[in-house]
């Protein structure tokens, strides 16, 4: 019986002893040389911009390298949310890359067009990656678009209206308009009950449709029901 627990205390502090001896004489040999760094999830940026900023800290060994420094270099960029990196001996690195997800667009009152994230902030200016299906918001304050932002991506969250059928909001000192992305249908909110109103007009809308009318603009800013405009031609 003593023997067996000594075989349980020896052989697994042997083995330790083995890796010790064996990290500490190879860890600057060419097997743990760097040789492939591989970046997952780029599609706004190219990969040699993400290379750049850790230049700086790639060594010769995987086990010099201050992934810290690196972690940090990347997340400075704008347009990075997360970062992961991992050491694959014995010759890779792997740079998982979380970018900020694109979710709309806003004009500002100097006409200039920024993309938002999905936190509504903004993070780059438009010109740079895919913008298909983003929808607009006209607002000539940040705080304003930010509001808006979270309020129509609420009723998208909730289903009052689709997302992928609205094109642009605007925001002028408290009314909102919101214009379709196919039709390119008016629904006119106003300040008020903006939600309740939202909700009677893509009832109004749902049913023209059943009845075959096409409808250019629906005036909700009434208690009851709403005053709709037919698509001539």
């Amino acid at each position: 019986m003593k023997k067996i627990i000594s075989l349980l205390v020896i052989v697994p502090l042997s083995i330790l002893s083995m890796l010790t001896i064996m990290y500490l004489f190879t860890r600057d040999e060419p097997l743990f040389s760097l040789k492939n760094i591989k970046i997952n999830g780029v599609h706004q940026l190219q990969t040699m911009e993400l290379m750049g900023r850790i230049a700086p800290f790639l060594k010769e060994s995987l086990f010099k390298m201050d992934v810290t420094q690196m972690r940090e270099a990347i997340t400075s960029h704008p347009f990075i949310r997360e970062v992961r990196i991992t050491r694959v001996y014995p010759f890779s690195l792997v740079i998982d890359v979380k970018e900020k997800t694109p979710s709309a667009l806003w004009v500002r009152n100097t006409g200039e067009v920024q993309v938002l994230d999905e936190y509504g902030e903004p993070y780059r200016p438009l010109g740079k990656g895919a913008v298909k299906g983003l929808y607009i918001i006209n607002a000539r304050e940040k705080n304003d678009m930010q509001s808006v932002f979270h309020q129509v991506n609420r009723w998208f969250s909730e289903g009052i209206i689709p997302r992928e059928i609205v094109s642009e909001v605007t925001y002028v000192e408290g009314n909102i308009t919101i214009f379709g992305a196919d039709d390119g249908i008016e629904i006119i909110l106003g300040k008020e009950d903006q939600k309740g109103r939202l909700k009677r007009a893509m009832a109004v809308l749902e049913d023209a449709k059943r009845r075959g009318f096409l409808i250019k603009c629906i005036d909700a800013r009434f208690e009851k029901g709403a005053i709709v405009r037919e698509r001539k031609g």
